[in-house]
């Protein structure tokens, strides 16, 4: 009975969100994606590297401007394997009276360990956590897309069992696209 109360609240409370204000009138969900390319250089080495992410994003506005945002984070090495993070975001819109939607955004997530170079490209048995923190804007187009441009510190701690492989703090941009429905 009190798996049911609890279903029936949590049902209750994500209806009542659908009735309040968006962003964007009429819109409760956000799709978006993004790239950052990194090309690097390891100082003292003779090959540099790139880096390529993509994230793949699915927003549900719960009160005005708050979203919940989970993320999917695929990243290439070249040379290497492909890896993937995924975090649980929040960020807050911030409704103003033109087009441009500036945003910030925290979270917090986990992966299969990447990192920038060729000091830890991932393993099988690595693991790594992380923290996000940024903010960006959003140049709204009608009332179903978006142009994304965004700022991301990520702390990214990343061990092998029991043995820290690496503490990497990585500063990105992104620039995307953003769909509303």
């Amino acid at each position: 009975m009190k798996k049911l109360c609890a279903f029936l609240s949590v049902l209750l409370f994500l209806a009542a969100t659908l009735a309040m204000s968006q962003p964007v009138p009429g819109k409760k969900f956000e799709f978006s994606t993004a790239f950052s390319f990194s090309s690097f250089k390891v100082s003292g080495g003779t090959d540099s590297d790139s880096l390529l992410l993509i994230p793949l994003r699915f927003g549900y506005f719960v009160w005005k401007g708050l979203e919940i945002e989970p993320e999917l984070t695929l990243a290439k090495f070249s040379p290497g394997d492909a890896h993937f993070n995924l975090s649980g975001n929040l960020s807050y819109n911030f409704k103003t009276a033109g087009s441009l939607v500036p945003f910030l955004l925290a979270g917090a997530g986990f992966g299969d360990g990447f990192a920038v170079g060729p000091l830890i490209e991932g393993a099988t048995s690595a693991t790594a956590t992380l923290l996000n923190g940024g903010g960006g804007v959003k140049y709204v187009i009608g009332d179903i897309a978006a142009i994304r441009a965004e700022y991301r510190y990520t702390h990214n701690r990343m061990k092998k069992g029991d043995f820290l492989l690496q503490n990497l703090n990585i500063h990105q941009f992104f620039i995307g696209v953003a769909l509303f429905f």
